[in-house]
C-alpha cells in the first residue's frame, strides 16, 4: 500500500527580506516554484528516505540543469531559457536550502 503524498509549501525571501519566490514540495519528490526567477517545477523519483534533505544536498548547478531539462520538452533548446535556469537555480535553491535547514 502507497503511504499517503503530503506537501509543504514555503514562502522564501532573499537576505532583505523581499518575497523570491513560492516553492511547493511533495513527499514523493515533486518540485514547483513560483518566483521572480520564473516558475520551475520538476519530480525526482529517486531521493532516498527524505526529500527535504535531498534537495538541500544539491548544488545549484545540477539544480539549475533539472530545470533546464524540464523546460526543453515544452521550449525547446535555448541558451536564454538556459541561463534563465541556472539564474533561478543560484537564486532559489540556496534561500530554500536556508529555509529547509532553519525549519528542520
Amino acid at each position: 500500500m502507497m503511504s499517503e503524498i503530503t506537501s509543504k509549501s514555503f514562502t522564501l525571501c532573499n537576505d532583505k527580506g523581499d518575497w523570491i519566490a513560492q516553492v511547493v514540495i511533495t513527499s514523493d519528490g515533486m518540485f514547483s516554484a513560483v518566483s521572480d526567477y520564473g516558475n520551475f517545477s520538476f519530480a525526482w523519483r529517486s531521493f532516498g528516505d527524505d526529500f527535504e534533505s535531498f534537495l538541500s544536498g544539491l548544488n545549484e548547478s545540477y539544480f539549475g540543469g533539472k530545470m533546464y531539462n524540464s523546460l526543453v520538452y515544452t521550449t525547446g533548446m535555448s541558451k536564454k531559457i538556459e541561463r534563465a535556469c541556472y539564474k533561478f537555480a543560484d537564486e532559489i535553491l540556496p534561500a530554500l536550502k536556508k529555509h529547509l535547514i532553519k525549519n528542520k
